[in-house]
């Protein structure tokens, strides 16, 4: 590991212990790698896995079982947000607004447990140079981030995992399913649900099918309204497999819409590919 990395991950264990700490855990890569220095180094820490309908279970039952593997304490906390303000008519400041209900649902938990803990997440330096509306949700409630606050970006995490033995390194983003509807398209359950059969589908078939034209395909479908597959590239076998997969999920009308960038899709300047 570069003495950068390295200086960068001592500091954050040094950040980590000697108190006790709630984490806002969704099994993606940075909440992990977060809850794995923190066991490594001794710390204290609770994880806190909302479940609600912007969350895929597939995703969830993966959170439980790592965090079960790892020995590592977690609760987990119904959290609905589709009927606040700005969630409810899809605003583009949709996660200011569920960040917002979401932070202050983990400290209630927090408070009925007894539990006197710091809430902390995983957002990382590289956030804080993106449009991250439920940054300011973070700021106002008190939230600690401790990669950013160690300066650490997506590949330093990804390095450091590698480093410290941790699982799946190069674990793709997965944000929550309320990303997937263009502005102003109002969520509901039933839709949210579809979405994340129809992905948990395309998901399937590209697993270890060498369909991908590169490293493993990483993908989101969106609702413009009309449904895009955004997806980096597929080779031709992938691409008839996915939309055969998707339209028997319900969306027989997607496109794919190949590109080596696949996040922000909704909130790219207009024109922008």
């Amino acid at each position: 590991m570069p003495s950068a990395d390295a200086a960068a991950l001592k500091k954050l264990r040094a950040c980590l212990r000697g108190q006790p700490l709630a984490l806002a855990f969704s099994g993606g890569l940075d909440s992990r790698f977060l809850a794995f220095v923190a066991r490594q180094c001794g710390a204290d820490m609770l994880l806190l896995h909302a479940c609600g309908p912007h969350v895929p279970p597939a995703e969830t039952a993966c959170a439980l079982r790592w965090a079960a593997r790892q020995g590592l304490p977690l609760v987990q906390v119904a959290y609905d947000p589709l009927s606040l303000p700005g969630v409810a008519e899809n605003s583009r400041e949709r996660c200011y607004c569920c960040k917002s209900g979401l932070f202050a649902r983990l400290a209630d938990e927090l408070a009925a447990r007894g539990e006197r803990r710091r809430l902390c997440d995983g957002t990382h330096a590289d956030d804080l140079l993106r449009f991250r509306p439920g940054l300011r949700a973070l700021r106002e409630a008190g939230i600690w981030s401790p990669l950013a606050a160690c300066g650490m970006g997506k590949e330093d995490i990804r390095s450091a995992a590698r480093a410290v033995g941790m699982d799946d390194p190069e674990q793709k983003a997965r944000p929550c399913l309320l990303t997937r509807l263009a502005y102003g398209l109002a969520p509901d359950a039933a839709t949210l649900r579809a979405v994340a059969a129809a992905e948990q589908a395309v998901a399937d078939v590209l697993a270890g099918s060498g369909m991908s034209a590169g490293q493993p395909a990483d993908f989101r479908l969106r609702l413009t309204p009309l449904p895009v597959l955004q997806c980096t590239p597929l080779t031709a076998a992938g691409r008839e497999t996915v939309l055969t997969a998707l339209a028997a999920r319900g969306f027989p009308d997607a496109i794919l819409r190949e590109e080596a960038d696949i996040s922000g899709f909704f909130d790219r300047p207009a024109g922008a590919s």
